[in-house]
């Protein structure tokens, strides 16, 4: 074939294109080896961005601005401000075995001999006082004992005071340990005994001054537990919110039947002391779901902790133990107290709620007068297995 002259430029055209094209592809040998290598550079994820789906960094994002806006959405921080508040502390046991004795004396015996005329043969004789004494259950037939088994059948005597543990948690400084205290509780039934044992024995004194009788300390030892004074820390510093946490020492739980009363002289300690829901300035203010005074569940420290904002409702999750988020066994660990798994969560005046929603006792609250300064916050509970109480107090002046 004859090759012209066109032919051979086009001909020399190609042979340049490609000399040039495989020079180009040879330069980067030294870099890129083989396909294998090249796709491992593609599928490197060293990028700021990594091998994530844009729909993956999108959700990412989402997820740290809503922890950057709780963080921002939490009151500052201020520096703890611990005081000392002495508070009363009065839990009375009202189950039926310890109610109160109601006992009336008998009218007091007189001497039949005492009055009569000497003209007439009568004179004063002695008279013995026991057989009518006896006779009204007030002295024993040992002639030097009190008779108590008319009001104390089974001599019982006295029921064992059982005993409680209070401590405080700064709700903003959980880490904070503040001491804690114990005080027993106040058995009505033991208060009557010993005030009708010392009756009956004034009264015999009364009637006859030389009859003898003997000292029984199941009546007569006997020191009334009401208004145990104690100094519970709580902290000024804002927002200032904290935990009064009281657990039973002596027995797993508390009494079926009981009313605590917290009395807050506020003349003394120029403080009040309220339960979050009721000072003024929170009862606007948004709350978890359900009712205030309840039971408190895993579920509810989720609630209180993860889906509310500390300026709105204010419980921090550090201030819970971790088995508090389970709560599947009897442990609930809160400043160091085991408040149990059935422990009364209290925020406000009103109405206790078990955790099927069945009422079980009440909160009341006495407000401060300038002619009575006591604060009181009183809570009855009618309930068998109640093993803590929580009460969330706020706004110390």
């Amino acid at each position: 074939m004859k090759l012209t002259t066109r032919n051979g430029i086009y001909f020399l055209i190609l042979i340049t294109l490609f000399l040039v094209s495989f020079w180009y592809f040879s330069r980067d040998d030294k870099y890129i080896e083989n396909l294998d290598e090249m796709y491992e550079i593609g599928a490197n994820c060293d990028g700021p961005f990594g091998c994530k789906t844009p729909e993956e960094m999108k959700k990412e994002g989402k997820a740290e601005l809503k922890k950057q806006q709780t963080e921002l959405a939490k009151p500052p921080s201020s520096p703890p401000n611990i005081a000392d508040i002495k508070l009363q502390f009065t839990i009375e046991n009202q189950t039926p075995t310890t109610q109160s004795i109601k006992y009336n004396l008998p009218t007091k015996p007189k001497n039949p001999y005492i009055g009569g005329s000497v003209g007439m043969g009568m004179q004063t004789k002695l008279f013995d006082f026991t057989q009518p004494l006896i006779k009204t259950n007030v002295l024993s037939s040992t002639k030097s004992d009190v008779y108590m088994l008319d009001v104390d059948p089974k001599s019982v005597g006295m029921i064992d005071e059982a005993s409680y543990s209070v401590t405080t948690l700064s709700v903003n400084h959980p880490d904070i340990k503040l001491p804690t205290s114990t005080f027993d509780e106040y058995i009505p039934r033991n208060k009557s005994l010993n005030e009708i044992y010392n009756n009956k024995k004034k009264y015999i004194n009364e009637v006859d001054s030389k009859i003898t009788i003997s000292n029984n300390e199941v009546y007569s030892e006997y020191t009334e537990n009401r208004n145990s004074n104690i100094n519970v820390k709580l902290d000024k510093a804002r927002p200032n919110n904290n935990f009064i946490i009281i657990t039973p020492t002596t027995n797993d739980m508390f009494p079926k039947n009981f009313q605590l009363e917290i009395t807050n002289n506020t003349k003394q300690t120029n403080q009040m002391v309220n339960l979050w829901g009721d000072f003024f300035s929170n009862k606007s203010k948004s709350q978890p779901d359900g009712n205030p005074n309840r039971i408190l569940t895993a579920d509810d420290i989720s609630n209180y902790t993860e889906k509310v904002s500390r300026t709105v409702f204010g419980y921090n999750k550090d201030a819970f133990g971790e088995s508090c988020k389970k709560l599947d066994e009897s442990e609930c660990e809160i400043a160091g107290m085991d408040v149990g798994n059935k422990c009364i969560n209290i925020i406000q005046s009103g109405d206790i709620y078990d955790e099927t929603g069945d009422k079980i006792g009440s909160v009341s609250i006495i407000e401060a007068t300038e002619a009575k300064p006591e604060q009181k916050i009183i809570i009855n509970v009618d309930s068998g297995n109640v093993t803590g109480l929580l009460l969330y107090t706020s706004y110390l002046m």
